[in-house]
């Protein structure tokens, strides 16, 4: 898909501004503080209906003002025109897709694919694992919209059982509850399972020499119960009497998708503690370069690249085989403060930023 053109009013830095762009992308070049990084996160906020940086909705309005307006102008990959505003007023979130009212922000993930990627990325692997949980929840709904709902309902269930554990539940409504819980953390699992299947083979396949200094990279699941994909619905629920007792003394849920984590591992071992920054930075790239391949195979959507200021932090090596693996069917979106980076990005029209708008 192609974006041809946003709108801003009143979104962060932006009071008012347009642009129109390429159906290849577009350089986005300009000092700190020129809205960069503004621009690109008003483009995939029409992808997701929420920050990606994850900014709360109020400080996103730009000071003094009430509240924002973003319209996006796209073209779907069969030709037709896709339109998608978004606005937010009084704590009132609203989204229309085609003009027309939507409800509902997975419809806005299941037609619109957007990745962004920034330096901060590298927060997945320092990060806690809330911020791993995160990308990774995300990654799933852009490749199976129907893990959304599914994740909203365990993430509700969850928060309801929590509330009973607080209250001296008897034994019937905690069995009821325990039933819900674990029906629900199975309609989960299988979709971790198999992105990470999936992101596991690329890794190993197509992305295995992206990096002289980076083999054998492969993510794991860590779940808060050993062979959790392995389990089945008796035996979690054996689980939860086992541990009933600790679960009341705690008054929560002590299993669950909402507690898992995932490792980044270079050669078996945790890039957390045994990567070089610089390995960490090029693995996480990896990871959302995978993503909007699979995005592409899975859906039959062709996503848009953002990528915010990365390759400040990488050498030309990195730069050139990124660029050769971005560039192609994806329109992409560079934004850098200086114009070096039209050495990687030579052919593409430049958007120049300054400090008035």
């Amino acid at each position: 898909m192609k974006l041809h053109s946003i709108e801003l009013h009143d979104f962060r830095s932006y009071e008012q501004h347009s642009f129109g762009f390429e159906p290849e992308g577009n350089l986005i070049i300009g000092p700190n503080g020129s809205g960069k990084t503004n621009l690109l996160e008003a483009i995939a906020y029409t992808s997701i209906g929420k920050s990606i940086r994850y900014h709360l909705d109020s400080e996103l309005v730009r000071q003094h003002t009430a509240g924002f307006v973003l319209t996006a102008r796209y073209q779907t990959d069969q030709d037709s025109d896709l339109a998608v505003q978004l606005s937010y007023q009084e704590n009132r979130k609203i989204l229309k897709i085609n003009d027309v009212l939507s409800r509902q922000l997975s419809d806005l993930v299941s037609r619109v694919k957007v990745i962004y990627l920034a330096p901060d990325d590298i927060g997945l692997i320092n990060g806690s694992p809330r911020i791993r949980r995160q990308y990774f929840d995300f990654a799933i709904s852009q490749l199976f919209p129907a893990y959304l709902a599914l994740l909203r309902a365990y993430l509700h269930i969850v928060d309801q059982r929590n509330r009973l554990l607080k209250a001296e539940p008897g034994k019937s409504e905690k069995r009821s509850w325990d039933l819900r819980f674990v029906q629900a953390l199975l309609a989960l699992y299988p979709y971790r399972k198999q992105y990470l299947e999936l992101l596991n083979n690329e890794l190993q396949t197509d992305f295995a020499q992206i990096s002289d200094n980076l083999q054998q990279v492969k993510i794991c699941y860590l779940p808060a119960l050993k062979d959790a994909f392995a389990l089945d619905q008796d035996s979690l629920l054996a689980h939860l009497d086992s541990i009933a007792a600790k679960e009341l003394l705690w008054q929560r849920s002590l299993i669950g998708a909402h507690l898992d984590d995932y490792s980044f591992r270079v050669s078996d071992n945790n890039m957390q503690s045994f990567a070089s920054q610089g390995q960490k930075r090029i693995a996480v790239i990896i990871a959302k370069l995978i993503q909007a391949k699979l995005i592409k195979e899975t859906t039959g959507i062709v996503p848009i690249l953002l990528f915010d200021d990365i390759f400040a932090e990488l050498d030309a090596a990195h730069s050139q085989r990124i660029h050769e693996l971005a560039c192609g069917a994806c329109q992409i979106f560079v934004a850098a403060p200086k114009e070096d980076i039209t050495q990687i990005f030579g052919q593409m029209t430049t958007i120049r930023l300054g400090e008035n708008r």
